[in-house]
């Protein structure tokens, strides 16, 4: 019960006042204070206790130096007395303020491994975050500073960690999330002053959030209290940033030029190149008289073989690229582009735009689609202008890839689309390509125009069912007259007979609506199929007197002479086949009959 009491006195002797002691001014070197002694005896747990509350509140660095040998040479009866939580917490405090933060890292995770609820742990967690910060461990920073935030520890202390949870977001780029905090900083007290890199941070937050006022006022406290700080280039850059987002281009490019000129090594220097050069080329800047180049700016980035970094840099380059016309460069340079930048960038999408169309316009002048396949990736064709979006599809059909063009078409607007499958279609022979022409082709409400490529397409492909429904719905004329004779031509197979095809060649010429010298060639085959079948009287009827295609008027000649000799008519049929000798077509033939009837 004796030990519980004990701890119980010291715990709440320590918890009182010396958890200040951390955050006090760092320990001033003495060299004329005499050095702490050593005890003669060996010291108790309790007696180590006691000077590690006297070393949280010495100043001298000899005597804290010593104090910390003696602190970690002591041995404790056992890993778990009350003491040694306070002699590890005052190791750690102490190892800081020496300036030796990996040691009281160990100190203090030996802590927290011991007594994770230790009241001590509130200022812990704020050592460990600045080591978990020198080595990049925004997370575990993060939550070890909102742990200290959080914990019960006196107002005053709670200015350093605040400092450090708004430098370790700005390091891993979220200043939106870091403004609440600057916004509700503890107010600084007489002598005190913000930390180098925590004022440094503060004015990027307010840089990248558009608080002008505040983060001027930041700026020349850091310039002031910190004028030859390795941070300057940093807060240079985001305060030349945040001028030049606000229209003040012309003192953004002077803030960014002395940047340039008073740390040409830093990287701060290139990224301030790639903030001027975008200054130069989207035309904020109206006198750019003594202003370097924006291609010798970026030329300096690239000095001793080092790339251009994204976004700023790609998008400046862009811009130079348009201006010159180099198209394909310009192209190539979005290909680039990481995803996010290429979509959501509003500049780089119209500056593609105007070079994609402009290249697309070269290749369409030299009438070559190869190139122009490689970059009609998805998205791209709704990018064109209308004349080029129907160029394209007009030279895909022409060159023989006319496959390609259905899945461009949903990226025209639906008032398009009709006009450019026509005008594809108007490429193209369907026999020459009769299933793209099908894939190409709407499935409902074709016009009569479409509906006969169908039946041509159709009809090579031998499709004889949808030939015939086709060619119902097609524009009358002679291609679809030339369809109807490819329907009735085919091969009779049963269970059809010859009776039916006559039936249905006359069903054909009765329905026919175009004119007679257009479906005169359905009259000769239905004439033809009516002399087969033995009605000689009903053919000679049909077959015209002298047809309007020369090349059948020898054919009908040699016809109209034979249904005459099976008539009886052979005086007749004598004049007709003397009359036709000069016609061209199956002249053997009409040579032969005329020989037999004495005709020449």
């Amino acid at each position: 019960m004796r030990r519980r009491g004990d701890r119980a006195v010291w715990l709440f002797l320590l918890v009182a006042f010396p958890l200040l002691a951390q955050h006090a001014a760092p320990a001033k070197a003495e060299p004329h204070a005499p050095a702490a002694k050593a005890p003669t005896g060996r010291m108790t747990d309790a007696d180590v206790a006691e000077l590690a509350k006297g070393a949280l509140t010495a100043e001298n660095l000899t005597s804290i130096r010593a104090a910390l040998g003696r602190l970690k040479a002591h041995t404790f009866k056992s890993s778990k007395v009350p003491e040694r939580e306070l002699v590890l917490y005052a190791q750690g405090v102490l190892e800081a303020r020496l300036g030796n933060l990996p040691g009281a890292t160990v100190a203090l995770k030996k802590l927290e491994r011991q007594w994770p609820k230790s009241p001590f742990m509130g200022e812990a967690h704020t050592i460990l975050a600045e080591d978990a910060l020198v080595h990049r461990r925004y997370k575990e920073a993060e939550g070890r500073l909102h742990q200290a935030l959080a914990a019960d520890i006196p107002s005053e202390l709670k200015r350093k960690p605040q400092e450090l949870l708004i430098w370790a977001l700005v390091e891993q780029e979220r200043p939106q999330e870091a403004l609440p905090i600057v916004q509700s900083l503890r107010p600084l007290e007489g002598r005190e002053k913000p930390s180098e890199r925590g004022l440094a941070a503060i004015v990027e937050v307010l840089c990248a959030t558009g608080e002008r006022e505040q983060a001027q006022g930041a700026r020349k406290d850091f310039q002031n209290l910190y004028p030859k700080s390795e941070l300057m280039p940093r807060v240079d850059l985001v305060w030349g940033r945040l001028l030049g987002r606000s229209g003040e281009a012309q003192e953004s490019a002077q803030v960014l030029r002395k940047l340039i000129k008073d740390y040409p090594g830093s990287s701060q220097a290139d990224d301030a190149r790639l903030a001027l050069a975008n200054l130069l080329t989207d035309g904020s800047l109206p006198d750019t008289k003594d202003l370097p180049s924006a291609e010798a700016l970026l030329a300096e980035v690239r000095k001793a073989g080092k790339g251009l970094p994204k976004r700023t840099a790609q998008v400046v380059e862009l811009r130079l690229l348009v201006g010159k016309l180099l198209w394909e460069d310009a192209l190539n340079l979005v290909d680039r582009m990481d995803p996010a930048t290429r979509e959501t960038v509003p500049e780089v999408k119209k500056l593609w735009t105007e070079a994609w169309n402009a290249w697309v316009g070269q290749r369409l002048e030299k009438g070559f689609p190869g190139e122009l396949l490689a970059r009609l990736k998805a998205g791209t064709f709704a990018a064109l202008e209308p004349a080029f979006r129907k160029g394209v599809v007009e030279l895909l059909a022409a060159q023989g890839l006319l496959e390609l063009i259905p899945r461009l078409l949903p990226e025209a607007p639906a008032a398009e689309r009709g006009g450019l499958r026509k005008a594809a279609l108007a490429k193209v022979q369907p026999e020459a390509q009769p299933q793209a022409i099908l894939r190409l082709l709407p499935a409902k409400a074709e016009t009569p125009d479409e509906a006969l490529l169908r039946a041509r397409a159709e009809g090579a492909l031998e499709h004889w069912a949808p030939l015939r429904a086709a060619l119902g719905r097609a524009r009358p004329g002679p291609e679809r007259m030339a369809g109807v004779l490819r329907l009735l031509q085919r091969p009779v197979a049963a269970p059809e007979t010859g009776a039916q095809r006559l039936q249905e060649a006359e069903g054909w010429l009765r329905r026919a609506t175009e004119k007679p010298e257009v479906r005169e060639p359905l009259a000769i085959l239905v004439a033809d199929l009516r002399f087969q079948h033995g009605d000689v009287r009903g053919a000679l009827a049909l077959y015209p007197a002298k047809p309007v295609a020369p090349e059948q008027r020898g054919w009908v000649a040699l016809m109209r002479t034979q249904a005459l000799i099976k008539l009886g008519q052979r005086d007749q049929a004598k004049g007709l086949i003397k009359a036709a000798r000069d016609e061209q077509g199956f002249k053997g033939q009409r040579d032969a009959l005329a020989k037999s009837l004495g005709a020449y």
